[in-house]
């Protein structure tokens, strides 16, 4: 069923009032429980109804650390994943918002950026998440406990397996090509969050962000009262 643009509107608006989201301007910067991204709302809402956004909006505002991340790029993400998902969460909605809470959403977007231009944002963190999520879910049912750890490692195996000259080579694009991710993630991230997230998501100190942002071409410097 579709819906005129004002009834999507009002269907939008009423959701995020529901789950405590405030919609914003989209020249400000969203703090945790805001998203800018109202137009985004209204085309799902459009194009797969009331129930299907409720969905959508719940598991990014109701699962752990996501307040934060409810962009353009997540919300057509997690479109996807429940339209591909829908028997999952008909049959156990809890274990779904289980999986949520685990999977370190943060560091997924951050990755996917390094596709952009390559890959449809969308697709390149909805096909990463759908797989953090099947890997949770087995997880689950085996009584393992899940470990994201790998999306660290992996980093760290890949540098070490390049050869040496490729290594010397390849280090300042590969420097500017994360300090130029790190900036997204900084513009996008509410003022206060990005050092914290930087310490949860991916565990690198200050001083290689701070060089890493520098040289992708700025000064940045963390603040004692943090970012």
């Amino acid at each position: 069923m579709t819906h005129d643009a004002r009834s999507s509107d009002v269907i939008a608006r009423a959701i995020c009032a529901e789950f405590s989201i405030k919609i914003i301007p989209a020249n400000e910067q969203p703090q945790p429980g805001q998203t800018r991204a109202i137009g985004t709302l209204r085309r799902i809402a459009d194009k797969h109804g009331e129930a299907h956004l409720r969905m959508v909006v719940s598991t990014l505002a109701e699962t752990t650390g996501n307040q934060g991340l409810i962009t353009e790029t997540s919300l057509w993400a997690v479109s996807d994943l429940v339209i591909a998902c829908s028997q999952w969460i008909e049959e156990d909605a809890s274990s779904w918002f289980a999986a949520w809470d685990a999977i370190p959403l943060g560091a997924t977007m951050w990755r996917c950026m390094a596709l952009s231009g390559v890959i449809n944002q969308r697709h390149a963190l909805g096909g990463a998440v759908y797989l953090l999520l099947l890997q949770h879910r087995e997880n689950a049912a085996n009584r393992r406990p899940a470990d994201y750890g790998f999306l660290r490692r992996v980093d760290a195996s890949e540098a070490l397996a390049l050869p040496a000259a490729r290594r010397r080579a390849d280090e300042k694009q590969m420097i500017e090509d994360a300090g130029r991710r790190l900036l997204q993630v900084k513009a996008a991230l509410p003022h206060g969050a990005f050092l914290k997230w930087v310490e949860v998501e991916l565990n690198i100190p200050q001083h290689r962000v701070s060089q890493y942002m520098r040289k992708a071409g700025t000064g940045w410097r963390p603040r004692p009262e943090g970012l």
